[in-house]
C-alpha cells in the first residue's frame, strides 16, 4: 500500500513532469503486468477514459491502484484487476492517470497499439476462464514458494 504523501508525491510529480514511471507491486493486473517486474508509463488524465484502458486512481485510504476499466460510467468507471474477480466503482474525479504504456523485457508496449489491444479483448473475452486461470496460477505459485522454504529450511540444518 501506498501512503497518502507517496500517492501526493506521484501526483505532483505527474503534474510537475507531465509523465511518470515506476514499477508497479502486486499480482492484481496479472498476466498484464508481473508483480516488480515491469515498468509502467502513466500520463496525466486529460480526457474521459475509454473501457479497457488501464488507469491510476487513489481510494480513500491513500492507496494508489492501477487496475483496467470495464465499463464507463456517466459519473466514474467500474475497474477490476486483470486476475481478480471483484469490480471497483471509482468516481471520475479520483482517476488521475492513464496508463500509456509498459515494458516487458526491453520490449516497449503501447496500450493504444494493436497488439495490447488485441491482448486485452482475447483476456476479457472469457471472464469465468481469466478467473480460472489467475486462480491457478496464484496456487501453483503458493506451492513453488512453500517448496522452495522447504528446501531452504532443509539446506539450513544441514
Amino acid at each position: 500500500m501506498k501512503s497518502d504523501m507517496e500517492c501526493n508525491n506521484y501526483k505532483k510529480l505527474l503534474i510537475e513532469n507531465g509523465v511518470i514511471g515506476f514499477v508497479p507491486k502486486g499480482n492484481s493486473m496479472w498476466p498484464t503486468l508481473k508483480n516488480a517486474k515491469q515498468s509502467v508509463i502513466l500520463l496525466p488524465k486529460k480526457e474521459r477514459l475509454k473501457k479497457m484502458d488501464v488507469a491510476a486512481y487513489e481510494r480513500v485510504d491513500g492507496t494508489i491502484v492501477l487496475h483496467r476499466i470495464i465499463d464507463v460510467k456517466s459519473d466514474g468507471y467500474v475497474f477490476i484487476g486483470d486476475s481478480l474477480e471483484q469490480k471497483e466503482f471509482v468516481p471520475e474525479d479520483t482517476v488521475f492517470a492513464v496508463m500509456q504504456g509498459f515494458y516487458r523485457g526491453k520490449t516497449y508496449i503501447e496500450t493504444d497499439g494493436e497488439k495490447f489491444k488485441k491482448e486485452s479483448e482475447k483476456l476479457f473475452k472469457n471472464d469465468k476462464r481469466r478467473v480460472r486461470r489467475a486462480k491457478r496460477f496464484f496456487f501453483r505459485t503458493k506451492i513453488k514458494n512453500k517448496i522452495i522454504k522447504i528446501i531452504t529450511l532443509f539446506r539450513r540444518r544441514k
